[in-house]
C-alpha cells in the first residue's frame, strides 16, 4: 500500500503518518498487538495509574486513548469506504478520557480490548483494495482518505506508545 499524499489529509495527521515507518501498513498495525504487550508487561503496578504530571494522563487513560481513537477513526474509515459522504462530526478526547473509567480497569484486561479492537479493524482494513483506500470523506470539517486514517492510526499507537516509553516508564 502507498503512503498518503499530503493532500488525502489534514496537516494534524502529518506528524502521525510520519511515525509510520515504511508503507506496510497493515503490518504495523499487526505488530502493535505484539509492542503494546511488551510495554504493558514492562509497567510495575506501582506505575499503573500513574501520570507523569498535573492535568496529564496515566498510562491506563493513555491506553484507553488508543482504543478509543482507533474506534473512532475506524468508524470513519468504514463510512468513507462505503461512499458515505456524510459530514461526521470530531470528538473531544479529553472528554472521552474523563468518562472512561479506564483507571478502575486492570492493565491486562486493556490490552485485552486494545487487541480486540485492533483484530477486528484489521479483518475489516486487509479487504480494502486500491479504489477502497483512495475514498474520502469529512469529519471533524476536513477531509481524509481511508488510507490516510489507516496511516494515522498505526501512527497514533506509535505516538502514544513512544510517550508511555519515554514520560512513564524512564527513570
Amino acid at each position: 500500500m502507498k503512503r498518503p499524499e499530503s493532500s488525502e489529509h489534514p496537516a494534524y495527521y502529518t506528524h502521525y503518518i510520519s511515525l509510520v515507518k515504511g508503507d506496510n501498513v497493515l503490518k504495523q498495525l499487526e505488530n502493535q498487538v505484539i509492542d503494546i504487550q511488551a510495554i504493558i508487561s514492562e509497567i510495575p503496578e506501582e506505575k499503573e495509574n500513574f501520570a507523569y504530571a498535573p492535568g496529564k494522563w496515566t498510562i491506563k487513560e493513555v491506553l484507553g486513548h488508543i482504543i478509543d481513537t482507533e474506534r473512532i477513526m475506524a468508524y470513519r474509515a468504514l463510512r468513507f469506504a462505503r461512499k458515505d459522504q456524510t459530514h461526521l462530526p470530531g470528538f473531544d478526547e479529553n472528554e472521552y478520557v474523563v468518562n472512561s473509567n479506564y483507571n478502575n480497569r486492570t492493565l491486562y484486561d486493556i490490552a485485552h480490548e486494545f487487541a480486540i479492537v485492533r483484530e477486528s479493524n484489521l479483518a475489516l482494513f486487509k479487504h480494502f483494495d486500491e479504489e477502497t483506500l483512495s475514498q474520502q470523506g469529512t469529519a471533524n470539517n476536513n477531509e481524509a482518505s481511508v488510507r490516510a486514517i489507516l496511516f494515522m492510526i498505526a501512527g497514533h499507537a506509535n505516538h502514544h506508545l513512544n510517550v508511555i516509553k519515554t514520560k512513564y516508564l524512564m527513570g
